[in-house]
């Protein structure tokens, strides 16, 4: 009786390794699959926690990418889903024709959505998934940002144009506008970069068109006391847009 007893409890387990083990190995498997196609909008940051669902994260990059070393200042850069690789801390120069410091210079002038000096503006331009043409709620900018002075206390802001751009004839349509002055505009340390994010919260919705592409601008006011460096393309300094 003991032998018989012992043969029935092994075909018992034999039976539950085939039906239930092997699906729900399975389905771990299928599970694992599915979170790594969705890493990129889940994946922490050092300094601003992570993406919440629903959010998309566009890398901010410099010209080429990742840097390989000190560039004049380039205009209509990438932004895009590939997140920063390069280790460089402090970043390359972004624009020895504005400046000797470290990341980008934004020099001072009277904000304008049309700035064309190369030292004055920043910008970055994708094409949007077709799901992703409709924009709304708030879009956010998450920029590193420094006074260019040596001097602590000082004020300075990152003014933002979100802007819809038209390849076909190369024109714009402004979406809207926002800035940032880091507390109340006043910088503890000069050359110091800070995470900044600036905001800007649409009423209603705005579709781009399929063909266009979306734009981010960044400018220095002139109504503050410095010109200002920002970074990204960095490990250390990733700048990104994200929105739904």
């Amino acid at each position: 009786m003991g032998r018989m007893r012992l043969r029935r409890l092994l075909r018992r387990r034999i039976r539950l390794v085939r039906f239930g083990l092997v699906p729900a190995l399975i389905l771990a498997a299928l599970l694992s699959q599915a979170g790594t196609s969705l890493a990129l909008f889940t994946a922490s940051r050092a300094d601003a926690g992570s993406f919440a669902s629903g959010v998309w994260a566009y890398y901010l990059h410099n010209n080429p990418t990742p840097p390989v070393g000190n560039t004049t200042a380039q205009t209509n850069l990438s932004m895009n889903t590939t997140r920063p690789t390069s280790p460089v801390n402090p970043p390359y120069q972004y624009s020895t024709n504005c400046s000797t410091q470290p990341g980008r210079r934004l020099t001072r002038a009277a904000p304008s959505a049309t700035q064309a000096t190369v030292c004055d503006y920043v910008n970055w331009r994708a094409s949007l998934p077709a799901g992703m043409t409709v924009l709304s709620g708030t879009i956010t900018v998450d920029i590193w940002s420094a006074t260019d002075t040596t001097r602590a206390n000082r004020t300075g802001s990152v003014v933002l144009y979100l802007r819809d751009y038209n390849p076909a004839n190369g024109s714009y349509a402004e979406i809207n506008n926002g800035a940032y002055g880091l507390y109340n505009g006043t910088y503890a340390v000069g050359r110091t970069f800070y995470h900044t994010p600036v905001s800007i919260t649409l009423t209603g919705t705005y579709t781009l068109a399929a063909t266009h592409q979306l734009e981010v601008k960044l400018e220095a006011s002139n109504t503050y006391q410095s010109n200002m460096l920002v970074a990204y393309d960095t490990t250390t300094y990733v700048s990104f847009v994200r929105f739904r």
